[in-house]
């Protein structure tokens, strides 16, 4: 989202028959399209699958109003004064910004779960700091993090683009401008050359990066600041080159309209799931582009029937402040509502952000902008940053809050300390019951605020990304053991890797772990986009299994796993099992854990003393396609053992969230580190069934 580089759009290079147009009525029209297909999108996706793009026009907007500022002021003192530039970007920038996520922080805590608070201080902080773009590029790679919430402050990514571009493209414009303070003739001709030279190498080496980074798959491509360079670049290179006129006007209303057409077709063809930013954003950055070259076109066929209108204008003036509110008003109500909201939710969800970015505008933006006491200087810089420094004090209220909270919590599970014989989590289970609670206090362990990390972090290091070809291997347990376990497949087999390495230890065995996180270890593809990747360390990791057989091997799959083959994934498992059978394993299948409802974190920490509440059915808990998978191969295998927990999460109707005062799961898809550790003694009695924790168990009490 641009940031109010000019409220009004002044442009201070543009000329009309040698008289400068300060005033751009078009370029204030097309910051209103562009917030209108954001919030659009935000509010209604499906009704505008690519209003996403409005961010894209803005970055060309803010490229080109700004690089024009810095031009004038080059061309008329001879220097760019980068005190002076960025204590103005703070003066605009800053102030809207600030009240909002301030705001955001204090709401925010009243309706997001205790199970975010850690993600949204961390966001808040991000976005005051305007780093936010990196740490979602971060999370969008970290397959621990890639299920976070989207926060009310996701949206502040753009806007740490663009303040980046403003720390960057200045000190480019002062290099520029040493470069030609000796040279003779014209230095303005001269500035704009280099100028011109500089930011084209700039350009060049972002788009180009930006097209390699998402044709490879990177998630972090969409955020990342060298993806997005480009196309504040091209806004700063048209206004390099860019002369307004009054000739033309029919080609430049034709120009005009056909940038529009392009925007808008794009708002529609454009989805979610089209590659971006890359070549795709070529359509949103030209259109815009072609708008602001034709400039102000007049008569038939022109845009002016747009560009004049009070209510268009006014909204220009506002968009800044629009995209600053909308968002976090939309994602409060959608955590509070638990859903989207309905068509005339969103009628009025609009309503009032249109009405707290027009008061943000009046009381907030235009006095600091306007007010003699905000002059753009060293004392600004200060301001700024103590400004700045208590926003950041106030976005930590969550985690304030999540500290009493912390506390009171230690005290009540000071307890329950899960292990082999503790009676907690999954050895609370007694029959057919299946007790949320087994102390008279109903405390939940890990800590619903941290139950996000419950993925062991130590397999988290032995396991490659989806996009790698090569499956590393780690090895846990006895390292003198004369026999191995082999733990092979994607993170729904990592996540049963504690207790298996901890029943290995128990008797001796050495452990060899090969994870590929979304890489189900088998001969069919997956239906993903890294499906030869995964292929290739499949064929790798089975010629490791073969060359030095395990005595058993543990794999499995996710239960959503869906195959591009004939037989629906069915063969390339059997094959890859009969392999390892023929090598000399022993083969066991871990069936999948139940599948908990998508928001089950969320609704925990909503029915905390009832989280019975937040259980689904057991039809419903393993509906998806890769448990029939898995059944049918295991049919058809020579010799595979399946491995099925489901009674130590399910009671005979309903699968729970939480078990024996430990919560079972740490995202919608994976158990918590915590609750696997207590299904220790079931994994080691079927796999070493006369030796198995349970056996020994039994024969203790034999014994006595």
């Amino acid at each position: 989202m641009a940031g109010p580089v000019d409220v009004q759009g002044r442009m201070p290079t543009g000329e009309t028959h040698g008289a400068r147009r300060r005033f751009l009525p078009e370029v204030q029209a097309l910051r209103a399209v562009a917030v209108a297909l954001v919030v659009i999108y935000h509010l209604e996706p499906n009704m505008l699958p690519g209003g996403f793009i409005g961010v894209d026009v803005f970055f060309v907007i803010s490229g080109f109003l700004i690089t024009g500022h810095m031009l004038r002021e080059v061309e008329q003192t001879g220097k760019l004064s980068l005190t002076r530039f960025w204590a103005g970007r703070a003066r605009r920038i800053l102030p809207a910004s600030l009240v909002v996520i301030a705001a955001t922080a204090v709401l925010a805590t009243a309706v997001v779960p205790v199970t975010e608070w850690a993600n949204l201080q961390r966001q808040a902080l991000a976005s005051v700091f305007y780093v936010q773009n990196w740490v979602l590029a971060a999370d969008a790679v970290d397959y621990l993090a890639a299920d976070n919430v989207a926060t009310p402050f996701q949206h502040f990514w753009s806007l740490a683009v663009e303040e980046q571009f403003y720390l960057l493209w200045p000190i480019v414009v002062v290099g520029a401008a040493l470069a030609v303070r000796r040279a003779r003739g014209d230095r303005t001709r001269a500035l704009r050359r280099v100028v011109l030279v500089l930011f084209g190498l700039i350009v060049a080496a972002s788009f180009v990066w930006s097209v390699r980074e998402v044709s490879a798959g990177d998630p972090a491509a969409y955020f990342a600041t060298t993806t997005r360079l480009w196309e504040l670049g091209v806004g700063g290179l048209l206004a390099v080159v860019l002369r307004h006129t009054d000739r033309f006007a029919l080609a430049r209303s034709a120009l005009a309209l056909a940038g529009l057409a392009t925007i808008t077709v794009g708002s529609f063809l454009l989805t979610a799931a089209s590659p971006f930013p890359g070549v795709a954003a070529l359509v949103p950055v030209l259109g815009a582009v072609a708008i602001i070259a034709a400039g102000r076109t007049v008569g038939a066929g022109s845009l002016t029937w747009l560009v004049d209108r009070s209510w268009v204008q006014w909204l220009g003036n506002v968009s800044y402040s629009l995209y600053l509110w909308h968002f976090p008003i939309i994602a409060c109500f959608e955590v509070w509502a638990d859903r989207s909201p309905r068509p005339l939710e969103s009628l009025g969800l609009l309503a009032l952000s249109l009405l707290l970015a027009q008061l943000s505008y009046v009381w907030v933006e235009r006095p600091v902008r306007l007010g003699r006491w905000a002059r753009p200087n060293g004392r600004m810089l200060v301001a700024a940053a103590a400004a700045m420094a208590v926003t950041a004090g106030i976005s930590v209220t969550p985690m304030i809050r999540a500290e009493i909270l912390e506390r009171e919590w230690r005290q009540a599970a000071a307890g329950v300390v899960v292990g082999p014989g503790s009676g907690f989590g999954a050895e609370a289970i007694a029959g057919k019951h299946v007790p949320a609670f087994v102390t008279q206090v109903p405390v939940i362990v890990p800590n619903l605020e941290d139950v996000h990390k419950e993925l062991s972090r130590t397999y988290a290091a032995c396991a490659s990304g989806a996009a790698s070809n090569v499956t590393p291997t780690c090895e846990f347990g006895d390292p003198e053991g004369t026999k191995t376990i082999a733990v092979v497949g994607d993170s729904h087999v990592r996540m049963f890797a504690s207790p298996i390495v901890s029943a290995a230890k128990e008797q001796g065995w050495r452990v060899v772990t090969y994870l590929h996180n979304s890489c189900t270890f088998s001969l069919d593809p997956r239906k993903m986009r890294f499906a030869e990747a995964c292929l290739q360390a499949n064929a790798d990791t089975l010629d490791a299994l073969r060359a030095d057989p395990a005595d058993i091997v543990v794999t499995g799959i996710y239960g959503d796993s869906e195959f591009d083959s004939p037989s629906g994934g069915v063969d390339g498992l059997v094959r890859m099992w009969d392999a390892l059978h023929e090598a000399g394993s022993r083969v066991v299948v871990l069936k999948d854990a139940p599948r908990p409802r998508m928001d089950v974190l969320e609704c925990v920490a909503d029915h905390a003393k009832d989280p019975e509440d937040c259980a689904v059915s057991r039809k419903e808990a393993f509906s998806d396609p890769g448990h029939a998978t898995v059944a049918k191969a295991a049919r058809l295998a020579a010799d595979v053992e399946v491995l099925d927990l489901t009674d130590r999460f399910c009671g005979p109707q309903r699968c729970m969230p939480v078990v024996g005062n430990v919560m079972v799961y740490r995202d919608h898809n994976h158990i918590t580190d915590t609750y696997a550790r207590s299904l220790h003694p079931y994994i080691a009695d079927a796999l070493w069934p006369t030796t198995g924790t349970l056996a020994q168990g039994a024969e203790a009490s034999r014994d006595g």
